[in-house]
């Protein structure tokens, strides 16, 4: 299989060990919870289909957090570049 350049930076940081593993996911989730928090929030509104707001839903429950939550953090992720989407 042939890697992306950005999968290939990814690779990259992994091999020089700039990966730190975090203690808990629990702590994660709550210095990811307080980020949110600290920024100013602008109320949107979108029609999202059903089937995929019920998996959002179902993941957030599995990870413990609100689905708005899982879903301000998604957003985030992709608007800093950290996920990149297929579209």
């Amino acid at each position: 299989m042939e890697l992306d350049e950005f999968e290939k930076d990814i690779l990259e940081t992994v091999d020089a060990d700039e990966w730190v593993s975090t203690d808990s996911l629990e702590s994660r989730i709550t210095e990811l919870q307080a980020n949110l928090k600290n920024q100013q929030k602008k109320l949107i509104s979108i029609r999202v289909p059903e089937q995929d707001l019920y998996e959002v839903k179902r993941r957030a429950l599995e990870s413990g957090i609100p689905y708005q939550n899982l879903m301000q953090i998604l957003i985030h992720q992709y608007a800093s570049n950290k996920i990149q989407l297929t579209v």
